[in-house]
């Protein structure tokens, strides 16, 4: 009884940015993209973080909107999400547990139960391009103190482990960067950085080397 009213209090307990609205500009190879906005706010029983982004790309507009639910502990509930482009409309839901996350929707349209990777205890959800799931990235590991995450990733229904980079403890702080920030380097199949303000877990910038592409966070 006593452990399960500690793990209780710590859970109610887990950090978060504060509730509002978050803009950050993107660009690709040095080129503006678009604009990426999440709004956090309460939500039954935890945290929902909001997204809506635009860009435009190869003379194409493309839109989203999606909504990650967080539990109190910060772990995900629940995603979903629209994706807009010329051609077509998508649209993906993800159900978490702690062992399984149920995957609706998005490439074919199927449904897809995955389980937790080999020597993870948490899942992430985090869209491709999109930045709900960084957002609250960081807090999420500082909550949790895992080195490493299953990482679902809606559009595709695949999950896989990325996990810290030890070998990147002192990465090149941008320019734009305040020198309080600090950084999460992660591996996995697509290598980022966020660098985040360590007194309110939001992300200042979001770095994507192989893609060549940043998110700055646009200040008031």
């Amino acid at each position: 009884m006593l452990a399960a009213i500690l793990l209780a209090a710590g859970a109610a307990s887990a950090s978060f940015p504060a509730v509002g609205t978050y803009r950050y500009s993107a660009s690709l190879s040095g080129q503006r993209l678009g604009e990426w906005s999440v709004t956090v706010k309460p939500a039954k029983n935890g945290t929902e973080v909001d997204e809506n982004s635009s860009a435009t790309f190869a003379g194409m507009q493309l839109t989203a909107t999606a909504s990650l639910v967080l539990g109190t502990d910060l772990a995900p509930v629940s995603y979903t999400g629209s994706y807009h482009t010329p051609m077509q409309s998508s649209t993906v839901s993800v159900v978490v547990t702690p062992a399984t996350a149920t995957v609706a929707g998005g490439m074919g349209g199927t449904t897809r139960t995955l389980a937790l990777q080999s020597n993870t205890r948490h899942f992430v959800v985090i869209e491709p391009a999109l930045l709900a799931g960084l957002f609250a990235l960081p807090a999420q590991l500082q909550a949790w103190g895992d080195a490493a995450v299953t990482w679902i990733a809606p559009v595709t229904g695949q999950a896989q482990t990325i996990s810290r980079d030890s070998s990147s403890a002192n990465p090149v702080r941008p320019s734009g960067v305040a020198p309080t920030d600090v950084a999460i380097a992660m591996q996995g199949q697509i290598p980022f950085t966020i660098w985040y303000d360590p007194a309110t877990l939001v992300p200042d910038e979001v770095i994507v080397p192989s893609q060549n592409a940043v998110l700055i966070r646009e200040r008031p």
